[in-house]
């Protein structure tokens, strides 16, 4: 599970997503899986979370997850938003844009079709570190 630390600010929540999407990109949808806190069991195997991702936008083309360049991360860096916990429930809320093209063969590219599906994730405090709850993928 990833964990990361106890500090309220958009850079650290940003951190722990960018860890996430390395295993997506690693085509580890296994350890995806097991990197992020599941209140009740996922009902997901790693296949199914790679079909959801992969999917999503459809077309011809298989979708790809990939780090793309600098310029394109502080654009998926810069449309996040975060909300940090609340006293009511104590969780935090995050969405960001997992970054997925149908050229991935030099995602730092500047030019490659690069879509963004929107993944949100309550923040939850668990032995005095945060971890990522997957909430919904948005349309």
């Amino acid at each position: 599970m990833i964990r990361f630390a106890k500090v309220d600010t958009k850079e650290n929540y940003l951190e722990a997503f960018w860890r996430w999407i390395e295993l997506l990109e690693l085509d580890d949808y296994s350890a995806a899986l097991d990197a992020l806190f599941w209140d009740k069991p996922s009902g997901w195997t790693a296949s199914q979370l790679k079909e959801q991702i992969t999917t999503f936008f459809g077309g011809e083309d298989p979708w790809t997850v990939v780090i793309p360049n600098d310029r394109l991360i502080n654009v998926i860096n810069g449309s996040c938003e975060f909300q940090p916990p609340r006293t009511d429930d104590r969780r935090g809320w995050f969405m960001a844009q997992i970054p997925l093209t149908t050229k991935p063969g030099d995602p730092k590219d500047d030019e490659i079709p690069l879509m963004g599906l929107a993944s949100s994730f309550f923040v939850r405090e668990i032995d005095g570190q945060y971890v990522l709850e997957h909430e919904i993928f948005h349309v």
